[in-house]
C-alpha cells in the first residue's frame, strides 16, 4: 500500500507515532479530503474492500466512497503505521421503522491506544470530525453537531446526538472485532437495493472546519457555521460542473 501517497492526498506528514492526537489529524484530515459518496453505484459498478483497490479509487482517482470502502481504507493505513485497530460492526437508528438498522450495515473502527478505546469513523455522511471516547457520558461536539456516549454492556455503546435539546440515538456499536468478509451480504445490499438511498440519487458529502458541503441529483447546499445554503440546479451539465470545481474528479470519473 502506497502509504505515503495517502498523506501527500490528505495533506499532512505521515505520523511518527500512535497516539491520540496522530489518530485525531488523520481522521479529521481524511473527512477534510475524501468524500462520502455513491456515485459509482448510481452507475453501476461494482465496489470493493480490497485494499489496492479501494486506494486506487480513493486516493489515485481522487474519489470517495462509503463505509465499507472508507473505513477499509484507513484502518489498512493505522495497520501499517502500527496502531492498535479492528473493524467492528455497527449500525444506524432507523427513525422511519422505529429500530436498528441490520447488523454489519454500517462498518466502524475501534482503535484502542493507552487502554481506551475510539471510535473512528470516516464512513459518514455528516460525521464527527474527530475519534470519540468511548467512555459512558463522555460528549464531544464540533461543527456539525454535538454527541454523547452511552455504555450498554461491556461490548456495546450507543452514539447518541443532540437535536433540538434532545439526546437522541445515532449509532449502535459493537465493539467485538469482526473480519471483512462478514459485510459481504450488507455491503452488496446498499449495491443494489432499491429499498437503500444509494441506488436511487447520487450523494457527494464532504465535511468542512466550519460545517460540510452536500451535493445530490439537483440541490448543492453548503452549511457553514449553521448558516445553510441551498443551490437548485436542473442539468447534468451544471451538476458536471459543480462536482468538478468542488470535488476535483479525475478524468474516469467525468461521466458518473
Amino acid at each position: 500500500m502506497d502509504i505515503e501517497r495517502y498523506f501527500e492526498h490528505i495533506g499532512i506528514k505521515k505520523p511518527t507515532s500512535t497516539s491520540f492526537e496522530a489518530l485525531k489529524e488523520i481522521h479529521k484530515s481524511h473527512l477534510l479530503t475524501v468524500p462520502f459518496e455513491n456515485l459509482d453505484i448510481i452507475n453501476g459498478e461494482p465496489l470493493s474492500m480490497e485494499p489496492t483497490f479501494i486506494m486506487n479509487k480513493i486516493i489515485h482517482n481522487n474519489r470517495g466512497g462509503i463505509c465499507f470502502e472508507t473505513n477499509t481504507l484507513l484502518a489498512n493505513i493505522l495497520n501499517e503505521l502500527g496502531f492498535n485497530v479492528q473493524t467492528v460492526s455497527a449500525k444506524f437508528w432507523n427513525d422511519e421503522k422505529q429500530e436498528w438498522n441490520p447488523d454489519f450495515s454500517h462498518l466502524a473502527l475501534i482503535v484502542r491506544i493507552e487502554g481506551y478505546l475510539y471510535l473512528a469513523d470516516v464512513g459518514v455522511g455528516g460525521g464527527f470530525l474527530e475519534p470519540i471516547l468511548l467512555e459512558h457520558n463522555h460528549e464531544y461536539s464540533d461543527s456539525n453537531g454535538a454527541y454523547r456516549v452511552i455504555n450498554i454492556t461491556d461490548t456495546t455503546y450507543i452514539l447518541q446526538k443532540l437535536e433540538e435539546l434532545i439526546w437522541k440515538d445515532l449509532l449502535f456499536i459493537s465493539t467485538e472485532c469482526k473480519q471483512l468478509h462478514q459485510f459481504e451480504e450488507q455491503f452488496l445490499y446498499y449495491q443494489t437495493s432499491d429499498e437503500t438511498i444509494f441506488t436511487k440519487n447520487k450523494i457527494v458529502n464532504r465535511l468542512t472546519n466550519d460545517g460540510r458541503i452536500t451535493l445530490s441529483d439537483h440541490q448543492l447546499k453548503i452549511t457553514k457555521n449553521h448558516i445553510v445554503t441551498i443551490t437548485e440546479f436542473d442539468s447534468e451539465e451544471e451538476w458536471l460542473k459543480i462536482y468538478n470545481d468542488i470535488f476535483q474528479p479525475s478524468k474516469s470519473c467525468k461521466n458518473v
